[in-house]
């Protein structure tokens, strides 16, 4: 059942940075990071997103930041084994995750610009701090559409995860009593 979940997670990290593609740093890979280190665990919490990442940035290409977003997606989704995997009520799981999303987006942020200054192939940005704040400063609407995708995607993942399988189950008994009559009646 958990490879199932992650391959699903996997193809739909997959289909929003390649076929869905909404904007920059709009992406469903943090959900995904943290959904699977929540409900999948630590193998799955590293697994999904390396997945996601390699297999797009193989149809979308890449620079050496790979180092830097691959190693902030392993750090979330570390994050959501660590932090989330405790799930005392669907609605207040809910909404650590939510606020699990913006750290999240906080930490791709810091990381992944400090990459761009680190790396700068271009001479972009001075070797000093003024160069790495400027880094910083630019990223900032990046941050600001990141945040929004997050703020949007994993509460919405979340409770799907959390009550789409009793809607399914439900529905499963529903049909069962519908069908199980039926059978009953000849």
């Amino acid at each position: 059942m958990k490879l199932k979940v992650a391959l699903i997670l996997i193809l739909l990290g997959f289909l929003f940075r390649t076929v869905f593609h909404l904007g920059e740093n709009i992406e469903f890979v943090t959900s995904a990071a943290l959904l699977s280190g929540s409900f999948l665990g630590p193998f799955w919490a590293v697994t999904v997103p390396l997945v996601i990442m390699a297999v797009s940035d193989f149809f979308i290409g890449n620079t050496m930041i790979y180092l830097f977003t691959w190693s902030a997606y392993l750090i979330i989704g570390l994050m959501g084994f660590l932090l989330l995997r405790k799930k005392k009520g669907k609605i207040s799981h809910i909404i650590k995750a939510g606020f699990t999303g913006i750290v999240s987006s906080l930490i791709f942020f810091l990381w992944t610009n400090f990459g761009v200054w680190f790396l700068d192939s271009f001479g972009m940005y001075e070797k000093s701090f003024n160069g790495l704040l400027s880094a910083y400063i630019y990223g900032l609407p990046f941050l600001k559409s990141n945040l929004a995708g997050n703020l949007f995607f994993v509460p919405l993942s979340f409770a799907v995860f959390h009550f789409i399988p009793e809607l399914y189950l439900a529905y499963s008994d529903l049909l069962s009593k519908k069908f199980s009559l039926g059978k009953t009646r000849k």
